[in-house]
């Protein structure tokens, strides 16, 4: 048994008994980890201010490579980030970076992406953010660019050639990234009309329930194409043009590519506040 004393922000947090809780961290050191905090919810005793999901501190873990639920001795908090509970889209948001992170980080060290999921959760946390949902985009998209599942945005999918700067693509969700309008009509289904170059198109809606669900993606124009290499980038854009087809767009990738066909919840949530 070693003893770890590590970063760690809260991901989950459950009851465990009247006084004890399980923690889910996300750390440097351990990747993710499930720890039980004996005693933490006893009045009185050391530790007994309980820590809130998402916030920041210090953990010291007794570790033992053969458990799968190691012992909490301390947790020395830093950052609260409470303001994320003020604001329905800044808490979704920030649930949707916690569940990309337990899903799919794992429990090998990664001192980057420990370090861009407290940066994009401070980024939530920050007053003057001024549409949050962009935050949630960037960060959501960065993170998932860490976790080696970056989307290829210039050069098509299927030939390799430039996406040229004035073309209507697609998204082709399996492969990974833009479809040039030429080798997306070899398996074109049918479109809405009015498609414009300025935004995502709303051409699935139009198709039967079973062919809803297939690996197409929108059409993504030129302003979108470069909204959402900016998102990837980690960049926080001013304004984006369809706030929703962005979320659509990343639920998609992320249930093709890194949660075996299977949405998060908490981007489902997310387009329910939206959508609402």
């Amino acid at each position: 048994m070693a003893l770890v004393k590590t970063p760690a922000i809260v991901l989950q947090v459950y009851p465990y008994s009247d006084t004890s809780l399980i923690l889910r961290y996300f750390t440097p050191d351990l990747g993710v980890v499930s720890v039980i905090a004996k005693g933490i919810r006893k009045s009185g005793g050391r530790g007994a201010g309980v820590p809130d999901v998402f916030s920041e501190g210090v953990a010291t873990i007794d570790v033992k490579p053969t458990r799968e639920l190691q012992t909490l001795r301390e947790f020395a908090l830093t950052r609260t980030r409470l303001m994320l509970g003020s604001d329905v889209i800044r808490f979704s948001g920030a649930a949707v970076l916690s569940e990309l992170i337990l899903k799919h980080a794992g429990e090998e060290p990664h001192a980057e992406l420990f370090e861009r999921l407290g940066r994009g959760l401070d980024r939530l946390t920050a007053t003057e953010t001024h549409d949050p949902l962009i935050t949630v985009l960037a960060e959501a998209w960065r993170i998932v660019a860490l976790l080696g599942y970056e989307p290829q945005l210039d050069q098509c999918v299927s030939c390799g050639a430039a996406i040229g700067d004035t073309e209507i693509a697609r998204f082709d969700y399996v492969a990974g990234g833009i479809r040039c309008a030429k080798c997306a009509l070899q398996n074109e289904g049918p479109s809405a009309p009015g498609q414009g170059k300025h935004a995502f198109a709303r051409d699935r809606q139009a198709l039967p329930a079973r062919e809803r669900s297939s690996a197409w993606g929108p059409r993504v124009g030129p302003q979108a194409r470069q909204e959402l290499r900016s998102l990837v980038g980690g960049q926080v854009p001013h304004a984006v043009a369809r706030r929703s087809g962005h979320v659509h767009l990343l639920a998609g990738f992320v249930r093709y590519h890194l949660s075996g066909g299977r949405s998060l919840r908490s981007l489902d949530f997310l387009l329910t506040q939206l959508e609402g």
